[in-house]
């Protein structure tokens, strides 16, 4: 389904127009109605809907305008104009502007009917061409991306140079988070919201705004300021850590991104592994557990924990190495989907000390039959939203025996299983299919249209669109 807006500032044409139309009919969702022009471009900068029928005598910004405004902001709407007999000089404008039709006042359903069609037949063709998001761009790190990316901005009146901030929302239920904020909404997907904005002229700065707010979320993540273009794909890195605190905290956080501990508090963990002191490590780890829980460390040092640990037990285990070298995380992703909670990640680290100190990091005896149906239904699933817990849920099988069974069997972590699997489909769509790219991620199960890139370059060595080039 394509997304749909309807803009009028008279109420009896909305109502019209949503009652009168099977919209679901013709491939579209109404996804907003708006009767103010302000609030109706705003809304559309956040929602970037695929069509939108815009009124062309409004108060405050006309028809017109708001479509040269979406124009520079470069959303890639399609607009149907809505008018009376007299305002055709106006539809010639909107016309030259772009707008694939027109509609005149009272509306008919079979006025209306040809132009979905026609919306439709132009939104498939673009889909088909699969034009690059601008987070695909961001992703890519190229020169023509930077321009791209830098226009953008410039067109939305953002100047780098004063200082802007990239914020992350995890699970967000408040459209209008960054009110009255200015800022730009990225595509992004899979519960995540993603902004590029600025606190200019604002009396308070977005962390004070964003604690503050009533809206309910799972992690809110604030960038440090950043200046330069080239700089907006590190201040996304930093915004998304920063997201993930909840992990942390274990309730809802709002994080902005500053000055934080070193890994030197770890240095004890190395040594007291290779002395074999179960004690001091069992101590170290609870000292840890306290330190995180009271907010002095971020996900980037439960990251190090888990590495460290793991690259220590790696170096003592010759014949098992490369084995367990599969279990090594390599982003915050997969730390958050191997674990619900910073401390059954420290009760994993627990359990593969004392396997190791014990001499059976490897505890044998797994049932074989028991990962057959594991897999099996992995294999089949993959496209959902998959988890230890959830398989656990489905097996009656406790979640660290789970993740166990698949390093015994197919020596490698879940979430690195996973994570191979869907881009082996990933690229099975790619090179079959002229899917977009964001559709090839939602397939292959990564609604996250960054992160299905960020995850499929670390694993090809190409981007999906690179992948895609080169077949």
């Amino acid at each position: 389904m394509y997304r749909a807006m309807i803009v009028d500032d008279e109420q009896w044409v909305v109502k019209n127009l949503l009652d009168g139309i099977e919209w679901s009919r013709y491939g579209f969702d109404i996804i907003a109605t708006e009767t103010q022009s302000p609030r109706a471009l705003q809304l559309m900068q956040e929602l970037i809907p695929d069509l939108a029928f815009i009124d062309i005598r409004m108060p405050q910004i006309s028809g017109l305008e708001l479509i040269k405004k979406c124009n520079e902001l470069q959303l890639d709407t399609l607009f149907i104009v809505v008018s009376g007999f007299a305002e055709f000089s106006y539809v010639q404008k909107c016309m030259n502007l772009g707008a694939i039709g027109y509609c005149l006042k009272p509306i008919e359903e079979e006025e209306i009917i040809p132009l979905l069609k026609k919306a439709k037949e132009r939104l498939d063709e673009r889909s088909a061409k699969d034009v690059p998001s601008v987070l695909e761009w961001i992703v890519e790190d190229k020169q023509e991306g930077s321009e791209r990316v830098l226009k953008l901005l410039s067109n939305a009146g953002f100047d780098a140079a004063s200082g802007l901030r990239v914020v992350v929302g995890l699970d967000v239920a408040d459209a209008n988070l960054l009110r009255p904020y200015r800022h730009l909404k990225l595509s992004a997907g899979g519960g995540k919201s993603m902004y590029i904005a600025t606190e200019e002229d604002q009396p308070v700065s977005l962390y004070e705004h964003l604690a503050n707010s009533s809206s309910t979320f799972r992690g809110i993540g604030i960038s440090g300021l950043f200046h330069h273009v080239a700089e907006l794909k590190g201040a996304i890195e930093d915004a998304e850590m920063a997201a993930f605190q909840y992990f942390i905290t274990g309730e809802p956080t709002v994080l902005q991104v500053g000055e934080s501990k070193g890994f030197s508090d770890f240095k004890q963990l190395p040594a007291a592994l290779q002395n074999r002191n179960l004690s001091e490590l069992m101590a170290l780890y609870d000292q840890y557990e306290q330190l995180f829980r009271t907010g002095c460390y971020q996900i980037k040092h439960a990251f190090f924990l888990h590495n460290t640990v793991l690259t220590t037990i790696i170096h003592s285990q010759n014949h098992e190495s490369e084995k367990l070298a599969r279990y090594l995380l390599v982003d915050y992703e997969r730390l958050i989907e191997r674990y619900q909670d910073i401390g059954e990640l420290i009760q994993d680290l627990k359990r593969m000390s004392g396997a190791y100190l014990g001499g059976m990091y490897h505890q044998g005896h797994f049932r074989s039959e028991s990962f057959v149906a594991v897999i099996e239904y992995v294999n089949n699933h993959y496209h959902e939203n998959l988890s230890l817990q959830m398989l656990a849920d489905e097996f009656y099988m406790n979640r660290n025996y789970i993740s166990q069974l698949f390093i015994k069997h197919v020596s490698q972590s879940f979430t690195d299983y996973l994570a191979e699997l869907r881009v082996r489909h990933a690229c099975e769509l790619l090179r079959n299919s002229n899917l977009p790219i964001h559709r090839v991620g939602e397939r292959a199960g990564y609604p996250d249209a960054y992160y299905f890139s960020k995850i499929f370059k670390k694993i090809v060595g190409k981007t999906p669109r690179e992948y895609r080039a080169s077949m």
